[in-house]
């Protein structure tokens, strides 16, 4: 038997007919279907004989499951809700895509109503943080073995399947959307049933934190995220969101609290906080009490941007006895309790420097691995590289300063210098940076021991080929280490040794004295090595801007 399908079913006769009538125009003797009535109203009793039911007494989906994967004899096993739909040829797909013999399939899928969905396009390609489901993979009955679904829980099965899943060696994938989810619909209490929701009537809590729309950052974000964090403990809390939240605001607020997005089953909670004055309330959410909040001031006296509260709350909070005096004209009563903030001490970011040309001996292409070392062990860092050439690769965190002939001043404050180069003759960026008493990230260059590095010391070396470089020792162990003493006085006297002991005439006047000029006619600047344009202002050397002035190029301002 090549694959197994798995069918939980409650109470969804008209859908699960439906369901069945489409796999039955494609089923296969290599195909087997379990349907497990989980104590439903009345039996189901399908007409195709090539369906396998189990009854059990209502005990959830999660025992659902497991029963079918216990009763399952296909070498892959895949999951379908039984008011949800395939297409006329989910099974041919699913079979062309484990010719190769994967661990997991991922399945392209798309609502009834062609408003939601998800195109796979890749074996990198993942789905939605909040989109974690089971009926959107195929699984290898061997990658599977041994696990089961939680049982006795009421929220976040599947989520809790899937995190116990070891890496999959394979990955392939289906790019056409085969499976067709059955979203919003009426009294769908089959749709809790089945994707990790309570079944009785609604789903309840003790708070919920409504937010319509969020932004990937903002103050909103701000106060959700900490009022999650420092309320948790106190209160069972369900954030509710409509159509837009950041994916990683959602998986940082998940490691506290239930996030939800709102597609209509009812909700049931003792408060309802409404933290934004222009969001309307859901109608499917049942509350005792209601809480309006305001994170904003008035904006305007009159117009569109002019606030008017609605007085249909328990309580109004604002968030700051400035943003309530500014509603000072509607009168109203209501309580003043500041924003939350984070409490914890916050992780370091490194401040890396680098001073060099973007070109291959210099090191581009290592910087840019050390720039996804550093993201990828979730180290937060700002490297600023000053250089007259452009970035290759837009990198967060890496940014591109013009060069500047005071880079030591941005050296000083680094956590590390940075110079990841082939070969160095001499190195300014090392030895300017280690007489600051900046620590240093460099390749194994040649010269290191003449400018007085010392691996551990004062810095790190990172192999050229940059394989097993500690991430984690660079941010937890930076090199603290008194600055070393710059040699100039010795080296001046090899140079007067070298040049003879001479005394200078002191002929030259040094051009100490600078002028503001306007252009008056365009020309190419050697000095300042670009096109200037007429009108544009510029500070020159006193000689200079004489010698152009008499040109008729510029003029003082």
């Amino acid at each position: 038997m090549r694959l197994s399908i798995i069918i939980p079913y409650y109470n969804t006769e008209k859908y699960t007919d439906e369901l069945l009538n489409v796999l039955e125009r494609q089923i296969t003797k290599d195909c087997e279907i379990i349907l497990i009535d989980d104590g439903s109203d009345e039996p189901y009793e399908p007409y195709q004989d090539f369906v396998r039911v189990f009854r059990q007494p209502n005990k959830g989906v999660s025992v659902a499951r497991n029963k079918g994967l216990k009763e399952a004899k296909g070498e892959y096993i895949v999951f379908i809700d039984s008011d949800d739909l395939v297409t006329e040829d989910y099974i041919e797909q699913i079979f062309k895509a484990i010719e190769t013999n994967p661990d997991t399939v991922y399945i392209s899928w798309r609502s009834l109503d062609y408003r939601q969905g998800k195109i796979i396009q890749s074996e990198t390609d993942e789905f939605n943080p909040y989109n974690r489901c089971v009926w959107n993979r195929v699984f290898k009955r061997e990658y599977i073995k041994g696990l089961s679904f939680p049982e006795g829980v009421q929220i976040g099965e599947d989520d809790a399947f899937l995190k116990s899943l070891p890496t999959a060696e394979k990955k392939t994938y289906i790019p056409k959307q085969i499976y067709i989810y059955r979203s919003g619909r009426e009294g769908s209490l089959i749709w809790r049933h089945t994707h990790g929701e309570p079944t009785n009537p609604a789903i309840r809590t003790q708070v919920v934190v409504y937010c319509a729309n969020a932004q990937p950052i903002g103050g909103i974000e701000t106060f959700l995220y900490n009022f999650c964090k420092e309320m948790h403990d106190y209160y069972d809390i369900m954030v509710l969101y409509e159509d837009k939240m950041d994916a990683r605001q959602i998986m940082r607020m998940s490691q506290y609290v239930f996030v939800k997005k709102n597609v209509g089953e009812l909700i049931a909670c003792d408060t309802f906080i409404n933290i934004r004055l222009t969001d309307k309330i859901p109608s499917n959410v049942r509350y005792k009490k209601l809480i309006q909040m305001s994170h904003t001031c008035q904006l305007a006296s009159s117009g569109p941007w002019h606030w008017k509260i609605k007085k249909n709350y328990d309580d109004l909070i604002f968030v700051s006895k400035a943003a309530a005096d500014s509603f000072a004209d509607q009168n109203l009563t209501y309580k003043v309790i500041p924003n939350l903030t984070d409490s914890e001490e916050p992780k370091k970011a490194l401040l890396l420097v680098s001073a060099c040309r973007l070109t291959w001996e210099k090191g581009e292409e290592r910087m840019y691995q050390l720039a996804e070392m550093l993201r990828s062990a979730d180290i937060q860092f700002t490297w600023l590289v000053f250089s007259a050439q452009n970035l290759k690769k837009v990198i967060p965190g890496v940014v591109r300063c013009n060069p500047t002939l005071d880079v030591r001043s941005y050296f000083a404050k680094a956590d590390y210098v940075v110079q990841l180069s082939d070969i160095e003759s001499f190195c300014y960026t090392l030895a300017e940076a280690l007489e600051l008493g900046v620590p240093v990230l460099t390749t194994p260059l040649s010269v290191l021991p003449e400018i007085g590095f010392k691996e551990g010391i004062n810095g790190y070396t990172l192999p050229f080929d940059m394989k097993d470089i500690d991430t984690k020792k660079i941010y937890e162990h930076i090199p603290k280490f008194t600055p070393l003493q710059n040699r100039n006085h010795d080296i001046v006297k090899m140079w007067r040794k070298e040049l003879g002991n001479t005394k200078p005439t002191k002929a030259y006047k040094p051009d100490t004295e600078f002028i503001e000029v306007v252009v008056t006619e365009c020309y190419g600047d050697l000095e300042l090595g670009r096109n200037m344009r007429v009108g544009e202002k510029a500070t020159m050397r006193r000689e200079r801007a004489l010698m152009l002035i008499g040109r008729g190029l510029v003029d003082k301002v």
